[in-house]
């Protein structure tokens, strides 16, 4: 009898974790897809939340009259104890778990009190850490209310597929709330944050497809939101904004590979306004050594560039003519080098600190973490040596073996 009693006492246990006390239906939870921070006049700030309506984006084809989502912005002292408030007029509660972004006005972001108001997530067992950090142009309240996908019924999918697709060009970094807190402490370096903007920006940009920011491309219908280029953070405070170009050559200095495939246009070398499109295959590494000897580090720094012609819209014979081959190879390094290093000397002199994730090597050169520290990688940068070189490798240049000749499909 007494060798029952483990038995019985194990069997006890089982029961009472079986229970189902914590069950909720799903219609009893309201799911919180994004949420939104603005300024307040009055006190705390604004807390925008976009609650998602599963009946609605249940049904078949969106046949429905009901809204996918409800938004609603409420004062209160942080986005945590918000969530409370949204008793007063929401039936069913508030849940985090498939919350997708976080989005911060560029007028917060600019401002002292930014990581005030973000600590309270790390707080929150329900907050994903991996959610995507937006910085918007205008308040985060009239963003989530512009945001207005065509092609998708459920909010939460717009904003899952749109981060895949941010991936897939380079024109957007990854930024996570994470990624924010991980820079933060570090502090080290420069956070890239998404930068994007339902308001339209007046510019006399006319150039290739990643020379924006976030508002300047033109385009008629669709959803007015636009994001590209990237929000500039330094210590915790927004302090300038990068193109899709600027975006892209942070990318690609970086000591791991972020970007898979980019499809890029350049100037045609042989041919005045006529263009080049390729893609950018990121298969290797940028290399990078750092001699932190001095005081005044010592870079090397040399990107693989692996190209595929897609388009050569001046129809100037490449494929046959190596001398044509050689001169392209070098109008494409010199367009890397003089992007890439006019880039750098504005992080240097500009922002004063790199983007490119740097301090990940610099820092292998130092037996312990206080020498580390001691060496302060973020005063030390703007003073760097930076020794750039590119190494341009054409594996294809498209399907046919030569341009078509134009003169005799006119016959």
């Amino acid at each position: 009898m007494v060798k029952r009693w483990p038995l019985l006492i194990i069997l006890i246990i089982f029961i009472m974790l079986m229970g189902c006390w914590d069950r909720h239906d799903l219609e009893e939870l309201a799911y919180i897809i994004a949420i939104g921070i603005d300024k307040s006049e009055d006190y705390g700030m604004k807390i925008t939340y976009q609650i998602a309506n599963p009946e609605a984006s249940g049904v078949a084809n969106g046949a429905t009259d009901e809204a996918a989502s409800d938004i609603i912005t409420v004062n209160a002292p942080d986005f945590i104890s918000a969530r409370d408030m949204l008793v007063s007029f929401v039936s069913r509660e508030a849940n985090f778990t498939h919350m997708k972004v976080l989005v911060v006005s560029e007028e917060i972001a600019r401002g002292e009190e930014l990581v005030d108001y973000i600590k309270p997530a790390v707080r929150e067992r329900e907050f994903d850490r991996k959610i995507t950090f937006i910085v918007c142009r205008e308040k985060a309240a009239d963003y989530l209310r512009k945001n207005d996908p065509t092609l998708e019924t459920r909010p939460h999918k717009f904003f899952e597929l749109m981060t895949d697709r941010w991936e897939e060009t380079g024109l957007i970094p990854d930024s996570t709330l994470n990624e924010y807190l991980h820079r933060l402490e570090e502090d080290a370096g420069l956070f890239l944050a998404t930068y994007s903007t339902a308001e339209k920006v007046e510019t006399e940009k006319n150039g290739m497809e990643d020379e924006y920011t976030a508002g300047q491309i033109e385009k008629e219908g669709g959803n007015p939101v636009q994001t590209i280029g990237s929000a500039v953070i330094k210590e915790g405070k927004m302090i300038g904004t990068l193109t899709g170009e600027e975006t892209r050559i942070a990318l690609v200095l970086r000591p791991y590979i972020e970007v898979g495939t980019m499809v890029v246009t350049y100037d045609d070398p042989l041919a005045e306004g006529k263009h080049i499109t390729a893609r950018v295959y990121s298969e290797e590494r940028t290399k990078i050594s750092i001699n932190t000897q001095q005081q005044n580090p010592i870079v090397d720094v040399e990107i693989p560039i692996i190209l595929e012609i897609l388009t050569i819209t001046s129809h100037i014979d490449y494929i046959q003519d190596l001398e044509k081959q050689d001169l392209l190879k070098r109008h494409i390094k010199e367009k890397y080098l003089e992007v890439a290093g006019e880039f750098i000397k504005r992080t240097q002199q500009q922002f004063k600190a790199d983007p490119f994730r740097w301090s990940l090597i610099a820092r292998k050169n130092f037996l312990t973490l206080q020498e580390y520290w001691n060496y302060d990688w973020m005063n030390s940068y703007p003073n760097a040596q930076v020794n750039l070189d590119v190494k341009v490798q054409i594996r294809e240049y498209g399907k046919q073996l030569r341009p078509p000749n134009i003169e005799l499909i006119k016959d």
